[in-house]
């Protein structure tokens, strides 16, 4: 039986999650994975009604993405979030996850508008690129025809590479005492 591609989406954006050091730190130790698909759900759930996810058409990479101008949650959105809180974040979690979310959202550029990639993941058994690629022409070609920048966060060092390698530059980088863990801020402008 074939998987479906919400379950393909979630699979891989589930392991991308388990790779990064800053959600990790959050999650509840009794069951990590079943914290970590909560919270893949919840992701899935929100940006689908922005119409902001992407799957290569390989089916190896994905992006959640959102136009910061129609990025709105509702009080069922909240709601949500707060189910998917109490179920896969460590309780001792809550304000510092919430002060950190505020705090690097105040770092971000100040643009009117802009292109925010929340998550990219890749099938970690896959080593092809073509997704990657699918995902980099889809993300670049949106900006292009939006005439918006790019804005995009990551806690890990050899995707940090990646995105300097197709063309992202690192505007701002916090390196967060508490959890020992660096964030950079990184953007891609509009190109000509």
């Amino acid at each position: 039986m074939e998987k479906s591609d919400r379950d393909i989406i979630i699979s891989i954006v589930a392991n991308a999650f388990e790779e990064n050091p800053r959600v990790m730190a959050m999650m509840k130790k009794k069951n990590p994975a079943r914290s970590v698909r909560l919270m893949t759900e919840y992701a899935y759930d929100l940006v689908e009604k922005f119409d902001g996810i992407y799957l290569s058409k390989d089916k190896t990479t994905i992006l959640f993405y959102y136009q910061n101008s129609q990025y709105r949650r509702t009080f069922i959105d909240f709601l949500k979030y707060g189910k998917m809180f109490l179920k896969a974040i460590k309780p001792s979690q809550l304000f510092p996850t919430l002060k950190r979310e505020k705090y690097i959202k105040s770092l971000r550029r100040d643009y009117e508008d802009y292109i925010y990639v929340w998550i990219l993941g890749s099938d970690p058994e896959i080593t092809s690129i073509r997704g990657l690629a699918d995902i980099r022409d889809h993300l670049f070609g949106l900006s292009k025809r939006l005439n918006l920048p790019i804005l995009i966060e990551t806690t890990v060092e050899k995707v940090l590479k990646l995105y300097q390698y197709v063309g992202f530059e690192i505007y701002h980088n916090w390196y967060e005492q508490e959890t020992g863990i660096n964030v950079w801020f990184l953007e891609r402008g509009l190109k000509k």
